[in-house]
């Protein structure tokens, strides 16, 4: 609801609004008359549902903005909880890691972790200042790990009418894969000041990797080396030695084996999404090259 317009009241993106709650000293009487152009603008919607992390840690404000909003409209709020230890991992990646929230180097989990608590990893005190600042029927506490989809959970909580297209289905935000998780530590280990995930995650997005899953793969030679070379050259010497005697062909061994591979720092579990980038790249470019050689032979 915060994007989506061209009013003076709008956010450019997530990221915008996560900014604009902390340190925009009229962000109130902004949200107010966002939220109202919003709803009075759709006068055939009842229902308007309104989400974003940010909100989470700012029940205060979020509370004021309630109550300024209740002439024309009801409102409920639904905070969702999963257990802090899996919530704090992926709370790392994704500001610790994709959207790089600090200055200096990507930091460890350990050395980030006093960091979760401006994001509410306190959860007693985000449920107390929601609690103080909103009416007890106003309020809906719900446990992340107890829902078997949330998506349905959160419409049954909200009173909302289940679509039957969505009977059985699951849908989740997933945790980008270890492989996509160290390209953007490669990218974002590249910056010492915070950094959005901008560029990198909308060529992975364009590109069909965001969401791919990766197996690893050692990047290291699967041919023989060393001892197991020489064992493997000298069990052709009894065959050499009767093509010798009987045909006079003489066959030399090779003194050595393969070369070794170099050591590389980067993860092999990275190739395969830097060759998935190269090869869909690849295959854009080469429509667009035939689309200007029939573009040329058209206008020819």
């Amino acid at each position: 609801m915060e994007r989506g317009e061209a009013t003076p009241y709008d956010f450019e993106s997530a990221d915008d609004l996560q900014q604009a709650l902390s340190e925009d000293p009229a962000i109130e009487d902004r949200l107010v008359a966002l939220l109202t152009e919003r709803l009075k603008s759709r006068a055939a919607l009842n229902t308007f549902v309104w989400s974003h992390i940010g909100l989470a840690v700012h029940a205060g404000l979020i509370g004021r903005v309630i109550a300024r909003l209740s002439p024309i409209c009801e409102t409920e709020v639904v905070l969702y909880f999963r257990h802090q230890a899996s919530w704090l991992v992926s709370a790392y990646l994704q500001w610790g890691v994709k959207h790089k929230a600090s200055v200096g180097p990507i930091r460890t989990f350990a050395e980030w972790l006093p960091e979760a608590q401006s994001r509410g990893a306190d959860y007693r005190r985000v449920i107390e200042s929601w609690c103080a600042s909103i009416m007890p029927g106003q309020l809906h506490l719900r446990s992340y790990d107890q829902a078997a989809d949330v998506v349905t959970d959160f419409l049954i909580t909200a009173g909302l009418q289940l679509p039957p297209e969505s009977q059985g289905t699951t849908r989740h935000y997933q945790t980008p894969d270890p492989t996509i998780m160290t390209l953007y530590r490669l990218y974002q280990g590249q910056s010492d000041q915070e950094a959005l995930p901008g560029a990198l995650q909308r060529t992975l997005a364009v590109n069909g990797v965001e969401k791919k899953r990766y197996r690893d793969v050692d990047p290291r030679s699967t041919l023989p080396t060393g001892q197991e070379w020489q064992r493997f050259a000298a069990s052709f010497d009894a065959e050499n030695a009767t093509l010798a005697r009987d045909f006079g062909l003489v066959l030399s061994a090779p003194s050595d084996g393969p070369a070794i591979d170099p050591q590389h720092a980067a993860p092999a579990v990275v190739v395969p999404a830097l060759l998935d980038l190269i090869i869909s790249m690849d295959r854009r470019i080469s429509a667009l090259e035939k689309r200007l050689r029939d573009a040329a032979a058209t206008s020819e």
